[in-house]
């Protein structure tokens, strides 16, 4: 039986440093340690909970069955009393200055980011936003650590220590160049017409590819670029069209950037989703931030028609 007055949290933190990291020498460094004190501090965390904790692997330290068991729920502890002492037990979002760490796709960065930040600036304007893009495969080290504290996107993700939250639907749209007729759009044939393949995201390329191929559209393609700034541009000068997600389609209509054409696409609408782990379940400030994420996409001014708005959990 541990006797829970012995345990030293920083112990505690540095398990998780070397679970992360698999190197004692770099969970050392990241606390502040010499190797020699890493080391002891290592000795002594076996002996207080009487397992090896690590053995040398093909990876580096590869955490034994029994640390596998304790970390998710060491993690959500200490976040939990992290939480605490620098929030206590309220978050004042109108005097804050804290930082918030987002994880968003070069898409979502493009479609999620301005309308949340003057959503949350009218309300906090004391508070910093950082866009902390982490690849779909590093995506739940990146929340389990905090580098990011939540992520926004087509995300769909199996994880016990993880939360996720259904904000709408998103299908794509055909959109062209501002200004196009209404006759020309009736009777448009896109195997006729140029196309401009915005790939930001490798998720977003391959569904798109597939969309073309199924449209059999892939030789239309005459140009792919790496995000959406220049695609305005581009489908005004080149007369081309483009397959955009609607929630950035519709913006580019009402910015009055390109044409949507009243075209369905042979794809199943999608699931946008708010994740995070549990070690911000009682963050104070994290749970006012999901909120005002929750009240600004899961909104009539996100989803400009009743097919676009999402079903309410």
């Amino acid at each position: 039986m541990i006797n829970p007055r012995r345990i030293d949290l920083n112990l505690l933190d540095l398990l998780l440093q070397i679970y992360d990291s698999h190197s004692v020498s770099v969970a050392g460094a990241n606390l502040g340690l010499s190797q020699p004190a890493t080391s002891n501090a290592l000795a002594r965390l076996r002996q207080m909970l009487g397992d090896p904790l690590f053995i040398r692997g093909a990876r580096g330290m590869e955490p034994t069955p029994f640390t596998e068991r304790i970390v998710p729920d060491i993690r959500e502890h200490l976040s939990g009393i992290a939480s605490v002492l620098n929030d206590a037990t309220t978050f004042d979002a109108s005097n804050s200055k804290r930082t918030f760490r987002l994880s968003l796709s070069g898409l979502g960065e493009q479609v999620f980011l301005a309308p949340l930040a003057r959503h949350v600036f009218a309300r906090a304007p004391g508070i910093r936003l950082e866009n902390a893009s982490s690849p779909f495969l590093d995506l739940y080290r990146t929340l389990a650590t905090r580098e990011s504290e939540m992520a926004i996107g087509l995300l769909e993700m199996q994880n016990a220590q993880l939360r996720q939250m259904h904000l709408f639907d998103e299908d794509y749209r055909v959109v062209g160049p501002p200004g196009l007729s209404h006759q020309r759009a009736a009777n448009l044939d896109l195997c006729r017409e140029r196309i401009v393949m915005a790939v930001p995201s490798l998720t977003y390329a391959d569904d798109v590819e597939q969309v073309l191929a199924e449209r059999g559209l892939a030789e239309n393609v005459c140009m792919r670029i790496r995000n959406f700034g220049a695609l305005p541009e581009l489908l005004s000068t080149l007369n081309a069209f483009a397959i955009v997600p609607g929630y950035l389609g519709r913006r580019m209509v009402e910015a009055g950037q390109a044409t949507m054409l009243d075209m369905t696409l042979p794809r199943g609408r999608q699931k946008v989703q708010l994740v995070w782990h549990i070690n911000t379940m009682q963050d104070p400030g994290c749970i006012w931030l999901r909120a005002q994420i929750r009240e600004l996409f899961q909104s009539r001014d996100i989803c400009q028609d009743a097919g676009d708005r999402p079903d309410r959990p």
